[in-house]
């Protein structure tokens, strides 16, 4: 691959992301959810508003940062790895690069770390997509909303708490914070549930389709099982909606389960033309063998 081709494929992967991510973002700093009302007798937006116990920042870092510091490692680990068992084909033409290339060559292991984050943010935001169109389209409001909105004259509003169900959609909020304001209308799905779901299970399957190392039969397992664990959450529908993405983005956007082709190694070295000579010599006297049949 050439370097054209390989900045080629960079460029195709940010144009790519920036499709995704771009609506995403604008979706967030100026979307406005659904004005839902609410009934007097609902228990369940009557919370006292507490503050998450993962903050933005941390979700970030552990679903973004882990993976990624896990795939660039894998990536490098396999690459040594093949450069070991492919040390004759580097050799052979290590003096033809050495002719032909007189300026730097972007390292292939790069690119291809490069491809990868850019398929797993791809993914991510996908979901983070569809997140952001249930809740802005949904505007559910979230346990501490009554807390955080404060109606005006509420008790003028829903006189009687526990008589008959009555709508309210005509109000006005007294609270001061706009970011709380509009964060309490904006409870489903789960944001952070989806999030860590689909940074996980993408982990998962990254780990079981390109990590084989024969020093432990167990690391890779006890790698997937802790970022299982670590994703828990109680909210089902953004666990299901991560899940849903990252299988799609691991089936049909990666090559993680491509087979593998080994046709161009060749089973013995090339050194010159009597190597290949000799694999010829062998390969047709291997055939006469299997063709010969035994005399009755």
């Amino acid at each position: 691959m050439t370097d054209s081709v390989q900045i080629r494929r960079v460029v195709i992967d940010f144009i790519c992301l920036a499709i995704v991510w771009l609506p995403a973002l604008i979706w967030h700093l100026m979307g406005k959810p659904f004005q839902r009302g609410f009934y007097c007798d609902d228990t369940s937006i009557r919370y006292p508003y507490k503050d998450s116990t993962i903050n933005d920042i941390e979700l970030i870092c552990y679903s973004l940062g882990v993976p990624i510091l896990l795939i660039i490692t894998a990536e490098i680990v396999r690459w040594k790895n093949k450069s070991k068992w492919k040390g004759v084909i580097h050799e052979r033409n290590s003096a033809a690069k050495n002719i032909s290339s007189s300026t730097a060559r972007i390292p292939p292991v790069v690119v291809k770390i490069i491809h990868l984050i850019a398929i797993f943010l791809f993914g991510e935001g996908c979901s983070q997509l569809i997140i952001d169109l249930g809740k802005y389209s949904v505007g559910r409001l979230r346990p501490h909303f009554l807390d955080v909105c404060q109606p005006e004259n509420l008790t003028e509003l829903c006189p009687t708490f526990g008589g008959p169900p009555i709508y309210i959609t005509n109000f006005m909020c007294t609270g001061t914070d706009e970011k709380k304001l509009l964060d309490s209308r904006l409870s489903f799905p789960s944001g952070h549930a989806s999030f860590s779901a689909y940074s996980m299970l993408f982990l998962v399957i990254y780990l079981q389709c390109r990590m084989s190392w024969s020093g432990s039969k167990l690391l890779r397992p006890v790698i997937q099982i802790a970022a299982l664990l670590f994703s828990w959450s109680d909210v089902l529908a953004g666990f299901v909606i991560g899940y849903a993405t990252a299988s799609l983005t691991a089936l049909y956007v990666s090559k993680f389960f491509k087979p593998k082709s080994y046709g161009k190694i060749p089973l013995l070295p090339q050194n010159g033309l009597g190597d290949v000579e000799l694999q010829r010599n062998h390969s047709e006297t291997s055939d006469q063998q299997e063709i010969r049949l035994p005399s009755m």
